[in-house]
């Protein structure tokens, strides 16, 4: 794109910094600062004050590159916040104006450095330049009523905010329902045509997934499997409609199957390659499909599966250091591959590749985490879900590259987005959450009294949680702003207020210091993961690791004085040492370790390790017993419970099965025990994590007081 001379916006230049903004045209509409708002002739539209300040920041400076940092101290007042709030800002404004990212005509990315506003301004009562389109308002509900979308939004508990479009005659976007039985209705899978939605479903009643089919708009699905001792799940259509293939997956197996969309013997067909990412897609051609298998490395990637003659062709190949390649969706001409890549759980991008193989073409440079993807019917581009928003919601990226555009989002998580390829029909998981906080007894005879939650969040989550050494404040990460946040509150859930303000990033671990003046956490901000120091009273946090590789698992020593990590900055997972006081890291373990915290009287470092189930202890300081073997004091904590234990001063407390309880509960391995004890159940437990009261008497975990998910579909997306 050409730049614009500089003589171009020399008709109205807009204010200082510090000088009352005045109104002024843009685009076709009328900007009017003072009263945050933007107006059309039919419709004026209410802006958030920063999303206005982003707006000014570019119009006093047109036509230049105003870099990201820029922004930051010029909006946010230097303030630490993730450049995905950014990045939502500027998806909120080319919205307005009508404006797309991939030929910008108002707002222009200029990749790696910021933005640029490339349309002409005038003064408020001026004409509209003849070399720039008017864009009216559309007078339908997918205008630009973004002010009415939110009050509807507050009112029933949903939002779907909506990109701005100039066509008048533009069929209006429709969310409906596709399924609305009890329990969880998942991994939605839309015919070919559209007619039909294949899903599976726990039947109400808690049993094994199976698979069922109906008509888009009709009722009484059609069962297709019936084993209630296998799990069915991730259909994908042949492209016919005639067939689906589908994953089973047993205690100690994963299949791919197919079966007829009528119902009918089910054929065994091959491994499904990987348990946990088993989702599979159907080539147009019918030749192929397509599904993550692990490698010699054991990261996965993406490989072809002839239905036929069960021959397999590689298709990716993740770099080291990568969880693999997951989630792949055909194109409409069935040459290309889109899917996922994953840094690690929770953290990846959309990516496309051609099934010949090749480099993979990244899509999104977000490091978020995505819940699926698929084609549009034209190919043009791809919709995926993502949390770069903070919240799940539906994104669209161009094919061939650009920067996302919001498609619907809100106040629910929408997830495995299934485009149909006639009809512009696009189904997803529907999802709504309540993670609270609770306080329950450690024991039977525990003085605690009886349990209570902590926290009333509806459709939010709670989860993380660390009590101060008085009891008096625990702290844990919410959701409940938007994005995952660092709150605090008193032990009774009484006076939470929130302490940090990233608006995107991935938050793990607040751990209070022992004098609970300071918080140490993890945020993943925007690839790698970092600590975080942050004053219990708020403020800016502070930064403590910044290298190549990340840091979680964050604890503090005994004095206070130093914060033991994860990190793999040596090539595998080990724990270090961070000191406070000058900033120095030093190694702890060498033969693996992972979370670390040290025993009450601060001779001995108990750990667990990233590739085997236990809890470790070494001696302190390292290195003084030379030589000492290290010794497992119990082997009952997998590796993947890392955030399920606490040492206190009668013993470790840590997560296991327990069979009196019939489910995970919390058991207390006393000093010098040679066995556990079992002690308060965990009763359905919502996320990693619990805090133990310094006199153990009581316990706070998060818990998941509801969880529905059922497949809705939007209609006319584009």
């Amino acid at each position: 794109m050409s730049v614009e001379p500089r003589e171009r916006f020399a008709a109205f230049p807009p204010p200082d910094r510090g000088a009352p903004a005045s109104d002024f045209r843009l685009a076709g509409r009328l900007v009017r600062p003072a009263l945050n708002r933007v107006e059309t002739s039919e419709a004026a539209v209410s802006l958030e004050p920063k999303v206005m300040r982003v707006l000014l920041a570019l119009a006093r400076r047109p036509g230049e590159v105003v870099t990201k940092e820029e922004l930051f101290r010029d909006v946010w007042d230097g303030a630490f916040v993730s450049e995905d709030v950014l990045t939502r800002a500027i998806g909120e404004l080319r919205r307005l104006f009508g404006d797309d990212a991939a030929s910008p005509r108002v707002i222009e990315t200029i990749r790696k450095s910021g933005y640029r506003l490339i349309a002409p301004m005038a003064p408020p009562a001026a004409a509209e330049p003849a070399d720039v389109p008017v864009v009216a308002a559309p007078t339908d509900r997918r205008g630009v009523v973004a002010a009415a979308a939110i009050a509807v939004a507050a009112a029933i508990g949903v939002a779907f905010l909506l990109r701005t479009s100039p066509r008048r005659d533009a069929a209006p976007l429709r969310v409906r329902p596709l399924t609305t039985y009890p329990g969880n209705e998942r991994d939605p899978a839309l015919s070919p045509d559209g007619t039909r939605v294949a899903f599976a479903w726990n039947g109400g009643s808690g049993e094994a997934m199976s698979l069922y089919v109906q008509m888009v708009g009709g009722e009484n699905p059609l069962r297709l499997t019936r084993d209630p001792s296998v799990e069915d799940r991730t259909p994908a259509w042949s492209p016919d409609g005639k067939r689906l293939a589908f994953t089973r997956a047993t205690r100690s197996d994963c299949r791919i199957f197919l079966v007829s969309a009528l119902g009918g013997e089910e054929r065994p067909l091959a491994p499904c390659g990987d348990a946990e990412y088993r989702r599979v897609a159907w080539s147009p051609d019918g030749r192929w499909l397509a599904l993550s298998r692990r490698d010699t490395r054991g990261v996965l990637a993406l490989e072809l599966l002839s239905p036929e003659t069960l021959e397999r062709r590689p298709v990716t190949r993740a770099p080291d250091g990568f969880l693999g390649d997951t989630s792949p969706a055909f194109s409409p001409d069935g040459q290309t591959l889109a899917f996922t890549r994953n840094r690690t759980d929770g953290v990846n991008d959309i990516y496309r590749v051609a099934i010949s193989g090749g480099d993979p073409v990244r899509l999104t440079f977000d490091d978020r985490d995505t819940m699926g993807s698929d084609w549009s019917a034209d190919g043009r581009s791809i919709l995926f879900s993502s949390s770069r928003a903070g919240i799940y919601s539906l994104w669209r990226v161009p094919s061939k590259g650009g920067e996302p555009s919001w498609v619907a989002g809100g106040g629910i998580k929408m997830k495995h987005p299934s485009a149909s390829r006639q009809g512009n029909l696009v189904a997803f998981e529907n999802w709504l959450y309540e993670i609270n906080l609770w306080r329950v007894p450690a024991r039977s005879d525990s003085g605690a009294g009886p349990p209570r939650r902590l926290t009333e969040a509806t459709d939010e989550w709670n989860f993380g949680p660390s009590l101060s050494a008085d009891g008096a404040r625990v702290v844990f990460v919410s959701t409940r702003s938007g994005s995952e946040e660092i709150w605090i509150a008193g032990s009774d859930g009484a006076g939470a207020r929130r302490l940090t303000s990233f608006g995107g990033a991935r938050l793990e671990s607040p751990r209070l210091s022992p004098d609970g003046r300071r918080i140490v956490f993890s945020a993943r901000a925007p690839a790698r993961s970092s600590l975080y120091l942050v004053s219990a009273d708020g403020g800016v946090p502070e930064r403590l690791t910044d290298d190549t590789s990340d840091a979680l698992a964050p604890r503090w020593s005994r004095d206070g004085r130093a914060i033991y990590f994860a990190s793999r900055r040596s090539g595998a997972w080990q724990v270090w040492r961070l000191a406070l006081d000058g900033r120095g890291v030093s190694p702890m373990t060498t033969a693996g370790g992972y979370a670390a915290q040290e025993s009450p009287d601060g001779r001995s470092l108990y750990f667990t390790r990233a590739d085997a189930a236990g809890i470790w202890r070494m001696s302190l300081p390292a290195g003084e017993h030379e030589g000492e073997a290290l010794e497992r004091v119990t082997d009952r904590l997998a590796p993947e419970d890392w955030a399920n234990w606490e040492i206190g001063a009668a013993g470790i407390y840590f997560r296991e099965l327990c069979p009196r309880h019939e489910g995970p509960a919390v058991a207390l391995l006393p000093w010098g025990a040679p066995a556990p004890r079992d002690l308060a159940p965990l009763v359905d437990q919502g996320w990693s994590g619990f805090a133990v009261s310094a006199d153990g008497e009581w316990i706070v975990y998060p818990r998941v007081d509801r969880h529905t998910c059922d497949i809705r579909a939007i209609e006319n997306p584009a």
